[in-house]
C-alpha cells in the first residue's frame, strides 16, 4: 500500500526535490504525508509502546528510502521522532490531537535537541522557568530537520539535570527559525537552526521532566534506526543503477559487466547491502521483542550500514565513471547523501565506543 502512493506522477514530482525552495518543499511533503495517512505507515512503530511493530516497519522504511531519501527522512522525523515523543511522553488533550493529525498525515513535525557548539567560555542562552500556568523558555538548537516547513516543533530542554519537552509553533512570538542550511547531501531536506527567546509555552504543551536517559535513549535509538534504513535503501537503489549501467553500456569493446573488476565490485556491493539489511532487521527484531542487547545492535547496524553505504556509493561511481560524476546523476546524489548517516544521530566514533563499553560489560 505504501508503494502504491508513488505512482509515475508522484515520482516525477520527487525528481525535482533537490531544487525546491522551502515553500515548494512544504507543499510536496504535506502532499505525500496526506497520501501515506490512509496506509497506516505513519502509525507503525510510533513511540516506546509501538516498539513491537518495529520489525514490520523496517521493510516499508527501506522501500521508501529507496524512492526518495530526503522525503524519507522528513517523513520519519515527523512520524517516528516528533510523533513518537507525542505518543510516548506528551500526555494532554492538545498533544493527543496533534498526534492524531500526525498519524493521519495532516501535520509536519520537527524535533530540536542538539545545541550548537560553544567556544571556550561562551555561555548558551538556555533558560527555563515555570511561571504559574506556563513556562518561559530560551534556547538555541542546531540542525533541526523540518524546522523551515514544520507546523509544530518539539523542543527538548534541560531542567535540573532532566529533560523537558515544549511544543511550540514556528510562528510563535519569540520563536525564530533560521535560514535553511545548504548541505552537501540530502538537498531535498529542510534543515535550519532554531532560536527561542523568552517564549511563553502554556502548561498543556509542556511535558516532563523526564530522566535524561529515558528520553534521549528513545530519541537516539529511533534516529539511528531511521538512518540505518536510509543507508540500506540507498545501497539498494545504487546497486540497481550500477547494474543497469554495466549491462547497457560498453567499454573497451565489450559490455562493462563483462569486465572482471566490475563484476567483483558488484559482488562486493551486494554483499555489503545484504549484510547491512540483515543487521538492520536483526536490530529491529531485538527492539520488537525487547531483547537486552537491542541498543547495542542498533549501534552496530548504524555503524555498519552507514559506512557500507559510503563504500557502495563510491564503487558505483567507479563503475559509471564520468557518467556517475555528472551533477544530478542518481549516483552522484547518492555519493553526497551517503556521508550523512555516519555523522548524524550517534556518530560512528561514538557508536563504536558504546559498542565497546557493552562488550566489556557483557563479557568482561
Amino acid at each position: 500500500r505504501v508503494l502504491a502512493v508513488f505512482d509515475a506522477e508522484a515520482l516525477s514530482a520527487l525528481g525535482s526535490l533537490e531544487d525546491c525552495d522551502s515553500g515548494a518543499l512544504r507543499h510536496i511533503t504535506r502532499r505525500f504525508l496526506e497520501r501515506l495517512g490512509p496506509t497506516d505507515y505513519l502509525r507503525l512503530g510510533v513511540g516506546p509502546e509501538g516498539s513491537a511493530q518495529t520489525l514490520h516497519l523496517i521493510a516499508a522504511q527501506e522501500e521508501l528510502a529507496g524512492i526518495s531519501r530526503s522525503l524519507f527522512i522528513s517523513i520519519e522525523v515527523t512520524a517516528r521522532l516528533f510523533g513518537g515523543l507525542l505518543k510516548g511522553f506528551c500526555n494532554s488533550s492538545t498533544a493527543a490531537e496533534i498526534a492524531q493529525s500526525v498519524a493521519g498525515g495532516g501535520t509536519i513535525g520537527a524535533v530540536g535537541v542538539t545545541e550548537p557548539p560553544r567556544v571556550d567560555g561562551e555561555e548558551h542562552a538556555a533558560a527555563f522557568s515555570r511561571v504559574r500556568d506556563s513556562v518561559i523558555a530560551s534556547a538555541d538548537k542546531d540542525f533541526v530537520t523540518n524546522a523551515p516547513i514544520a507546523d509544530w516543533i518539539a523542543v527538548v530542554l534541560d531542567e535540573g539535570g532532566d529533560k523537558t519537552i515544549c511544543l511550540v509553533r514556528p510562528t510563535q512570538e519569540g520563536v525564530t527559525v533560521g535560514p535553511r542550511m545548504k548541505t552537501l547531501g540530502y538537498r531535498g531536506l529542510a534543515v535550519s537552526s532554531l532560536t527561542l527567546r523568552n517564549v511563553e509555552v502554556p502548561q498543556e504543551l509542556v511535558f516532563g521532566p523526564f530522566p535524561e536517559s529515558t528520553l534521549m535513549d528513545f530519541l537516539r535509538q529511533t534516529e539511528d534506526l531511521i538512518l540505518s534504513a536510509a543507508s540500506v535503501g540507498l545501497m539498494n537503489t545504487v546497486i540497481a543503477k550500477a547494474k543497469a549501467h554495466a549491462q547497457s553500456h560498453r567499454r573497451g569493446g565489450k559490455p562493462i559487466f563483462a569486465h572482471q573488476e566490475v563484476r567483483f565490485k558488484l559482488a562486493e556491493m551486494l554483499t555489503l547491502y545484504q549484510s547491512s539489511q540483515l543487521l538492520l532487521f536483526r536490530a529491529g527484531w531485538m527492539i520488537s521483542t525487547g531483547k537486552e542487547e537491542r541498543k547495542t545492535l542498533v549501534r552496530c547496524a548504524k555503524v555498519f550500514a552507514s559506512e557500507a553505504a559510503e563504500k557502495v556509493a563510491g564503487m558505483a561511481m567507479q563503475i559509471l565513471s564520468g557518467h556517475g560524476y555528472l551533477s544530478g546523476n542518481p549516483i552522484e546524489q547518492a555519493y553526497r547523501d551517503a556521508k550523512y548517516s555516519a555523522i548524524s544521530g550517534t556518530t560512528s566514533e561514538r557508536a563504536r565506543m558504546e559498542i565497546a563499553d557493552d562488550v566489556l560489560a557483557r563479557y568482561g
